[in-house]
């Protein structure tokens, strides 16, 4: 038994009831595997790069290692939920955590193109599922409270803010024995994290019939990959609420996608310099650290299915005008703001109406298959858009795919607005 003392203080929350009590013996070890797994990540995002161009690898090269860290997640993220809600989370998070570490060491030792590439896969395979752990450990102690998803929210993007920076530094000081030994250090960080997390966490304050699978023993037949878990899985999009966070999520990284790619390059082509770029990047970050706290308190005031169709709007907005802000830097970084403060909010929110829709013993798949959306969209998006710049010039295409992209929103908007299973002010279906 869990000493009242442990927990953390139930607060109001959106419907008129208290938040969930999270134990603080749960609840602090699962941000810290938040904030450890993107910093990780991010170390790895930078290092890896760092070192091809060391080892003297083609532009072409550089883009197939870098895509081959996301092919296996899009393709396994739905088997990794699976398993996390077939034979308990934390279980298979100190597994995926504790193989990615040991395999970190390997890239300063494999000067190899075939196996940086293989070394790519696997690393983005295991960071992935460790990520939807993480994202479901703080579903299922939350119960999908929007406050206590938006700490966690707010917890990896503030380990997002300063990590490039953190992993540029080490590199330039200590070479690239340092930078990997780093982004070793903090997977080992992270699977301790992991490790702190109570056995019981994930079951605290549920009915028994209820419980994840944390008590199944491991068998070569449960982890091998079973079609018909997918079927089940994908089946999960008949839920009104959890097709709408699903398709909100995918929509959500598009703004995402294009800064990450069009954005870049056209604010180099209309003479900015890459630190002024660097420094527009950084202030929809600390903005989206702020967003994901606004979560909570708009979900107790408005309708969810709402918020995250007006704010992924706003977020497509902000990046689509790129081009009619005409280079002023003020306007931009404003734009930069709203955007942030946007894509950070819908985070959280998301995935609490995802989360509320689903049981305790499906929250792992839930997880899985947002990032299976995520992932979709970030292959599909820069591939649409390369085609439409191609036809209409860079400049244009953001008006284009913006527009085309409010459209599809409106449309959910519009289908939101029809449905009946969202009422109340969560809008859970």
């Amino acid at each position: 038994m869990v000493a009242d003392a442990s927990k953390t203080r139930a607060q109001p929350g959106g419907t008129g009831g208290g938040r969930p009590d999270v134990p603080r013996r749960a609840y602090y070890p699962v941000l810290g595997t938040s904030l450890a797994a993107n910093v990780n990540a991010d170390f790895l995002t930078v290092a890896v790069p760092l070192w091809a161009v060391m080892l003297g690898a083609t532009p072409a090269e550089i883009g197939i290692m870098i895509g081959a860290r996301s092919l296996l997640p899009f393709l396994l993220a739905i088997y990794g939920g699976v398993l996390m809600d077939r034979f308990g989370t934390r279980r298979m998070m100190l597994i995926f955590t504790a193989v990615s570490t040991a395999l970190v060491p390997l890239y300063p030792l494999s000067p190899w193109f075939p196996a940086l590439v293989a070394l790519q896969m696997m690393t983005g395979l295991l960071a992935n599922l460790s990520w939807i752990g993480a994202q479901t450990l703080i579903a299922r102690i939350g119960r999908g409270d929007p406050y206590y998803l938006g700490m966690f929210s707010f917890a990896s993007r503030v380990g997002s803010i300063g990590a490039p920076a953190a992993i540029g530094l080490i590199w330039d000081l200590t070479g690239h024995w340092g930078a990997f030994t780093a982004a070793t250090v903090t997977g080992v960080v992270l699977t301790g994290c992991t490790a702190l997390v109570p056995r019981w966490a994930e079951t605290h304050g549920l009915d028994p019939a209820h419980h994840p699978g944390a008590g199944e023993r491991l068998g070569w037949r449960g982890l091998m990959p079973n079609l018909r878990d997918y079927v089940d899985t994908l089946a999960l999009l008949a839920m009104p609420a959890v097709a709408l966070g699903i398709a909100i999520a995918l929509l959500r990284h598009t703004p995402q996608t294009i800064q990450g790619s069009f954005y870049i390059t056209y604010l180099n082509e209309i003479g900015l310099q890459a630190t002024v770029i660097g420094a527009l990047i950084s202030c929809s970050e600390v903005a989206g650290a702020f967003g994901s706290l606004l979560a909570a308190p708009l979900m107790r005031r408005f309708a969810a299915h709402w918020i995250l169709v007006v704010f992924t709007m706003v977020a497509i907005a902000m990046v689509s005008l790129t081009p009619v802000l005409g280079g002023i830097i003020l306007l931009l970084g404003a734009a930069q703001i709203f955007r942030g403060l946007s894509h950070g909010l819908l985070h959280p929110a998301t995935f609490s109406v995802i989360s509320k829709a689903l049981p305790a013993q499906m929250q792992a798949r839930g997880v899985a298959l947002r990032t299976t959306g995520n992932r979709l969209g970030a292959v599909i998006l820069p591939i649409i858009m390369g085609f439409v710049a191609e036809a209409v010039g860079v400049k244009i295409s953001f008006l284009v795919v913006g527009c085309g992209l409010m459209a599809i929103v409106a449309a959910i908007g519009f289908a939101v607005s029809r449905n009946k299973a969202f009422v109340g002010p969560r809008g859970a279906a």
